[in-house]
């Protein structure tokens, strides 16, 4: 339900005091009120003349002689006191317990005589309008009997909402009905042609007391003192009824030393003598109230629920600690596993040592690496050499990797066509394929001898075949291995005569440049970056070429977010 129907019902559909009553109320907001026309009105209602006799001989006024007649009763209290309760009681006419079926109407008065005597006594404290203060307190929520009204089917809510505080109680009160009691308690008394003070009051004790609303509202929409006293008033309530009384007490205390700069012992007083009084008022308004709390059993609750709460931190506390603990343990174990995994890694890397004609390196980003490479000599002396790289990273990448290896030595041993060897390691990987992962591979023969070069590329970066002469790029031509079965993948033939072959993964060529001028700082280094290394390293002796690439790695390169892996082959 939008916020706009109730900013357009019409106070005829509700429930509103009878005709005269309409007309006392309206007679009290007069200045040139009379008391012998006042007594007339009070007079032709029984009810209302029985009520308001019997609060000016209860012990809330407190008078020693008896008063017996409206005239008296009017002479005694004042003007301004009997306008109040009038007030008071033409709503409690209005809106009584037939009006919202399933209501429990008897807890929502005994809060509002809350509200009001705790307004009553705020006003005593700091010198305010006292007779005002008790009628607002009574009526600041009144609001929320026109969202139950118009809305009878959600009246089981009430209890949650009076168990909250009030500004969590504001936040589910606009989730329940998409708007407020303040708001619509403002238009209900706007349109009943309540004084101003009253309007105001009531629909902003809720909203000017934070810097956004005051920035939002303006300087004109700032609230009242008596709304600043409904707004504390409202916090005295909570403390008897929310569950978070110590909650409600830190707030209370808060909010009147910020309003009003009174003191913690000044707030704790008040609250003490709410009981008794809501007692004697209820009983002097004829509304039905249960049984009163006093202030050090309130307390006591409060102070309970403090331990509790502070036991509770500490087992939450404990508890943390042990999921920590037993974090790093899991973590350390973790670590421990992924280390042999390294070295299960590692052994699976041939001894760079062995090959003079070849070399390589892996730098892993991570604990794993996907990247991987491989060459042996077989009994013909023929060089078998591989590079690669798995989609992803981790653990599910390395396994990966480490099959792709283990299918390149087994069958380079059994098969003498490197076309065939490839095209069988894709059948196999297209078999086994889990979550759409592939290989880029780069793999061949070398005849040392001849150095006639036998090489296929299916999906990864072309290789460079370079010498003094110039650079020759060896592009993919088929899909990487794990992508289409039944894929024949033919070889082609190089010299690698006085050259060198540099297989590398994209770890280089994505690599983030850290050093530089500000164009090129955070930029790739891309292939003709890359190419440039190669080119100024190409005169070197193969093993110093290889440590001086994996220096400049360190000191050009931003850490990396990929594993960088290379191999070169000589024909020198």
């Amino acid at each position: 339900m939008a916020a706009a129907f109730y900013r357009d019902f019409d106070p005829e559909d509700l429930p509103i005091p009878n005709r005269q009553v309409m007309q006392l109320i309206q007679y009290t907001l007069r200045d040139d009120a009379q008391i012998d026309t006042l007594t007339k009105l009070i007079s032709v209602n029984p009810a209302l003349t029985a009520q308001l006799l019997g609060l000016v001989n209860s012990a809330f006024f407190g008078f020693r002689q008896n008063i017996k007649t409206i005239s008296s009763a009017v002479v005694a209290i004042g003007m301004d006191s009997l306008r109040n309760l009038v007030l008071c009681f033409a709503v409690k006419e209005a809106l009584s317990k037939k009006v919202i079926p399933g209501f429990d109407i008897d807890t929502f008065w005994e809060d509002s005589i809350r509200r009001g005597v705790s307004a009553q006594q705020l006003a005593y404290l700091i010198d305010g309008p006292v007779e005002e203060a008790f009628t607002a307190g009574m009526l600041q929520d009144i609001g929320l009997l026109v969202l139950f009204y118009m809305e009878p089917e959600k009246v089981d809510r009430w209890p949650l909402l009076r168990s909250n505080l009030p500004q969590p109680r504001c936040e589910m009160e606009e989730e329940l009905f998409h708007t407020t009691h303040d708001s619509v308690g403002a238009l209900l008394a706007k349109k009943w042609n309540l004084p101003e003070s009253y309007v105001m009051a009531i629909g902003y004790h809720h909203l000017s007391f934070s810097k956004r609303e005051i920035k939002n509202h303006g300087q004109a929409k700032k609230q009242s003192v008596l709304a600043k006293i409904m707004h504390l008033s409202d916090l005295c309530n909570a403390f008897y009824t929310c569950h978070d009384k110590s909650g409600a007490m830190t707030e209370l205390k808060k909010q009147s030393k910020m309003l009003f700069a009174l003191t913690d012992d000044k707030m704790e007083s008040l609250l003490s003598l709410l009981p008794g009084q809501v007692k004697e008022t209820s009983e002097a308004l004829n509304i039905c109230v249960g049984s009163q709390m006093n202030f050090d059993t309130v307390m006591g609750q409060a102070n309970r629920k403090l331990v509790e709460d502070n036991i509770s931190y500490q087992e939450l506390t404990w508890q943390l600690q042990n999921s920590l603990k037993q974090r790093d343990e899991y973590a350390a174990k973790l670590e421990a596993e992924l280390d042999i995994a390294r070295e299960i890694q590692k052994s699976l890397q041939p001894d760079i040592e062995m090959i003079h004609q070849v070399g390589a390196f892996n730098i892993p980003a991570f604990h794993l690496s996907g990247d991987f490479y491989d060459y042996f000599t077989r009994e013909d002396g023929t060089i078998c050499f591989c590079l690669g790289d798995v989609s992803g990273k981790g653990t599910s990448a390395a396994l990966l990797m480490a099959k792709a290896i283990s299918l390149f030595r087994c069958l380079c041993k059994v098969v003498d066509d490197i076309s065939t060897i490839v095209q069988l390691m894709n059948n196999e990987l297209c078999e086994t394929a889990v979550r759409g992962m592939f290989v880029t591979f780069v793999g061949g023969w070398l005849e040392p001898d001849s150095n006639e070069l036998d090489i296929i590329n299916v999906g990864h970066l072309p290789p460079f075949l370079v010498n003094d002469k110039g650079i020759t790029k060896i592009e993919a031509a088929d899909p990487p291995l794990g992508v289409l079965p039944g894929v024949i993948h033919p070889a082609r033939q190089f010299s690698l005569k006085n050259k060198r072959l540099y297989l590398y993964t994209d770890g280089f060529t994505e690599g983030r440049l850290k050093k530089g001028g500000k164009k090129e700082l955070g930029k790739e280094l891309g292939i003709k970056g890359f190419l440039r290394w190669l080119v100024q390293s190409g005169n070197m002796p193969l093993d110093d070429q290889m440590a001086w690439i994996k220096e400049q790695c360190g000191i050009q390169l931003a850490p990396q977010s990929d594993d960088l892996t290379l191999m070169i082959l000589s024909g020198e």
